[in-house]
This record gives C-alpha cells, sequence and structure tokens, in this order.
C-alpha cells in the first residue's frame, strides 16, 4: 500500500497479456489512447538521452509478465513529438528515468523515481478495477459513494436504492461504485478505505470532491445525512490511497 501512496503523493484488467508498446511507428500519445481504448493500465517509462532505462525496464517487465491488461509505452523526454506531454505532466527537471502510471481511464495517478522502483513496488501500486472508477469520479469533481457490499447482506439493496437517491437529490453530480466486499481482486481497495474487519453487511463511505473520506456509515444512515457527508468541504482527511490506520 505504501507504494501506491507514493504514487499519489508524487503527483496530484479483457485483452490479451500484459505487453510491451514501444512501438516503433505510433506515437506516445496514439499508444496512451489505444490503451485506455483497450481498457489498459499504463507504466510508462520516461527518459532521456543522458540516462538509461534499462534497469527499470527490467524490473517493469519481470514485475506485470504474470498480469493482464497493462500497457508499457516508452517516451524520450528528448523527442519533440513529447514536448507537450513534457509540460502536461511536469516532467521537465524531474530526476530521469521516471516510471509513470496511468489508470484504465487514461489518468494519471503519480509517479516513482528509479530509486523507489522494485517488483513489489510496482505491484502493489497498479490499482484495483474499482479504484481507478473511484480516482475518475474524483478527477472530474464528483463526489463518490463507495458501497462496500455483497449481494448476500441484509443491506444490500436498501444501501444502493438510498445512494441512488442521494445521487438524484444532487442531481446526478456524484457517482456510486459498488465494491464487491467477497471480491479478492478489490481487496486492496477495501483495506485502503479502512475497513480491516471482514463484513457482514454493507458499508457505505462517501468521499467529497477533494477526494477524502468525509462519512463513513456501516448502518444505513438518512439521506440528507448522506448528502451532507458527501458534499461536506473539510481541511484535511484521507483520500482512498492516502488513508493511514490512524484516519477516520
Amino acid at each position: 500500500m505504501k507504494s501506491l501512496k507514493t504514487f499519489l503523493l508524487l503527483a496530484v484488467t479483457i485483452f490479451a497479456t500484459s505487453s510491451c508498446s514501444a512501438e516503433k511507428n505510433t506515437t506516445v500519445k496514439d499508444q496512451l489512447a489505444k490503451a485506455k481504448d483497450n481498457n489498459n493500465m499504463v507504466l510508462m517509462v520516461v527518459t532521456d538521452k543522458n540516462n538509461s532505462a534499462e534497469k527499470m525496464n527490467g524490473l517493469v517487465k519481470e514485475s506485470i509478465k504474470d498480469l493482464q491488461n497493462i500497457t508499457i509505452v516508452q517516451m524520450s523526454m528528448d523527442d519533440e513529438k513529447n514536448a507537450d506531454l513534457v509540460k502536461e505532466y511536469k516532467l521537465s527537471g524531474a530526476p530521469m528515468p521516471v516510471l509513470l502510471l496511468f489508470s484504465n481511464k487514461g489518468l494519471m495517478l503519480g509517479g516513482m523515481v528509479e530509486a523507489q522502483v522494485t517488483k513489489e513496488a510496482i505491484v502493489d501500486a497498479i490499482p484495483t478495477p474499482k479504484y481507478s472508477d473511484i480516482t475518475f469520479a474524483l478527477s472530474q469533481g464528483k463526489p463518490v459513494f463507495a458501497v462496500v457490499s455483497n449481494n448476500k447482506f441484509k443491506s444490500d439493496k436498501s444501501a444502493r436504492e438510498l445512494c441512488e437517491s442521494a445521487k438524484k437529490e444532487m442531481t446526478g453530480k456524484a457517482e456510486i461504485i459498488v465494491i464487491d466486499a467477497e471480491d479478492a481482486k478489490e481487496s486492496k481497495l477495501i483495506s485502503m478505505l479502512n475497513i480491516k474487519n471482514k463484513l457482514e453487511d454493507t458499508f457505505i463511505i462517501a468521499i467529497n470532491g477533494q477526494g477524502i473520506m468525509s462519512g463513513r456509515f456501516d448502518v444505513i444512515p438518512a439521506q440528507t445525512e448522506l448528502v451532507a457527508a458527501a458534499t461536506k468541504v473539510v481541511q484535511s482527511g484521507c483520500a482512498p490511497g492516502g488513508c493511514t490506520p490512524t484516519c477516520k
């Protein structure tokens, strides 16, 4: 979890198995767009003529060899075609090489410098599918109702209906992300949401537009309480990926 926090702090799986996409006849922008179209996450290795990325490339390839839906992209800081991306991702002056992570929705989640890159750090930094959904909604300024549930739970239906009603009250300016409490692929996210014990019923977490967990409900709340939590503006708190065990 620590490396995923590093990704987030440094910056603000349906098709074939993992593949290296350093395609000679396509631009970096084309490769990023293709990965997004294919619902793939991207690990982008950025370097320049003065720094070798051989070690980082080897670690990246080794780390994801058993994973799916991840594309590796290579980017040179010296190629004028990449000037816009260098500016967009604020790479000027960054220590090279650097590894950038993009969600399957094309959202840049952050990066690691070479000293931070290990096989374990890369695997741990890869977001879960629902995490990508949450970060994308937040990137659009939308609060999120994260519903950690299971269709076997007593409150599952009522929790979903409540969140739909709350979203309607907010004129659609919110997203509902349902996370299966028994989905092993989402265990990392559930832990990041500071849910430590196995759930026996639905848990709702309101995340405001700042990306801060502004409401936590282990019982079904009143709609007014849920909306108030989602729209609450706070000075500090915990965003998904930035939570510590002390955050509530």
